[in-house]
């Protein structure tokens, strides 16, 4: 008799730190895209520059102008990321937002696979 074991299903979880929240998507330890937003909604509007990093990735960064949106949803951005991440062995990835003018960091949402 053999037993089947199977990754954590991971399909939209979401990572908090500071005032910035990583929603990631994917099966298991496959990340197909995150979106990386911030909560509440940021002041502006201002220039920020959004950034995923991971242990065995290259960082990806974008910038853009965005907040003081009345609806509160003008500071996201979505990555493409299209990785597999081993368990268990120390691999983290975060997403982070910084404001451009000042360099102040809004917060950095990891999670640690």
């Amino acid at each position: 008799m053999s037993a089947v074991v199977a990754a954590p299903a991971m399909a939209d979880t979401a990572v908090t730190g500071g005032n910035v929240e990583m929603v990631i998507f994917g099966s298991g330890y496959h990340v197909k895209k995150v979106t990386i937003h911030g909560v509440p909604e940021l002041q502006g509007p201002a220039q920020y520059e959004f950034i995923y990093s991971a242990t065995t990735s290259p960082t990806k960064t974008y910038t853009m102008i965005c907040g003081g949106s009345g609806t509160g949803n003008s500071c996201s951005h979505n990555f493409t990321i299209n990785a597999t991440y081993a368990h268990g062995v120390g691999i983290k990835s975060c997403g982070q937002i910084k404001r451009v003018d000042n360099n102040q960091s809004m917060g950095v949402a990891c999670k640690k696979w």
